[in-house]
């Protein structure tokens, strides 16, 4: 993936002969527009447009950076100011500031990062809105017995798991030592609608997709029940660089995280990926409906 590169923002303008202003708020976003940035996949495209939109109704200038890339390159660009904001999944983000941390309940996640966050960095509040990973099965392996990870453990000698190939050296030590689950084959597979298209048709038994996938629905599939947590929690969460927002522009963005729950996200994803309606106008819409 590219690294981000990102111009230089606008000439800050210089406020003078205003006795009663206040230089705190008069130099915070002394940048000019506020920037919003994505991940490289479709869900982090769209909660930017959100937060892009949501800020607009503060007066906020927004410029957006879509598809920036791989999170080292979005966090180091909104830890130097390039970006004013982006959105992040907790457990993720926990995981690449702080390698050795163990939790993997919501809050836990979530107070563990805010001591993570380096200072040139703060998060806003989580929403309630999750897209972690999660183990699907057609309807019809369901109905064997198999409705969440401790049924899947002492079987999984009988199936093959679809995934992302990092998943084999991420998380195949895992849960052999939560679930006892040791696959027949765990297969690489590209994530989205060709993972989907190999469970349905028989080629892999169990496929690893997120919580918050449109497709899990429509193909009629069953989420496994994570009773040890072995998946982390993934809260969606504004991350900004500190100082970039005013008040009232963090608070529309949490704001925005209150409204968000992850029924609604992944009905926010339907729309783009079966509606293929389009990212932006699906943001305006909900951050309307959301009394910004």
């Amino acid at each position: 993936m590219k690294r981000l590169l990102v111009c230089a923002a606008a000439v800050a303008l210089l406020l003078t002969g205003c006795g009663s202003q206040n230089p705190l708020e008069a130099n915070r976003n002394q940048g000019g527009a506020l920037v919003v940035g994505s991940a490289d996949f479709a869900e982090s495209e769209l909660l930017m447009n959100i937060y892009a939109e949501a800020l607009k109704t503060t007066g906020a200038e927004v410029e957006t950076r879509p598809r920036i890339g791989a999170r080292e390159f979005y966090v180091n660009a909104v830890r130097n100011g390039e970006l004013s904001v982006v959105p992040e999944y907790t457990g993720n983000l926990l995981q690449y500031l702080n390698p050795q941390a163990s939790a993997t309940e919501t809050q836990q996640v979530y107070e563990q990062l805010k001591q993570a966050v380096p200072g040139e960095m703060e998060l806003l509040e989580q929403s309630p809105a999750e897209d972690s990973d999660v183990l699907t099965v057609t309807a019809a392996t369901a109905g064997t017995g198999v409705r969440s990870m401790a049924d899947l453990g002492p079987r999984c000698g009988e199936f093959v798991l679809g995934a992302p190939a990092e998943w084999k050296s991420r998380w195949e030590a895992k849960i052999a030592e939560d679930y006892g689950c040791r696959f027949k084959e765990i297969r690489p597979v590209e994530a989205g609608t060709i993972t989907v298209d190999a469970l349905t048709s028989g080629q892999i038994q169990v496929a690893n997709l997120f919580t918050t996938s449109s497709q899990i629905a429509a193909n009629n599939l069953v989420k496994l029940a994570d009773p040890k947590n072995m998946f982390p929690a993934q809260n969606v969460v504004p991350l900004a660089h500190k100082g970039k927002l005013t008040p009232q522009q963090a608070e529309a963005l949490n704001k925005v995280s209150r409204a968000l729950d992850t029924e609604k996200l992944t009905e926010l994803n339907r729309k783009i990926e079966v509606d293929k309606a389009n990212p932006a106008d699906v943001a305006k819409e909900f951050v309307a409906s959301a009394g910004l």
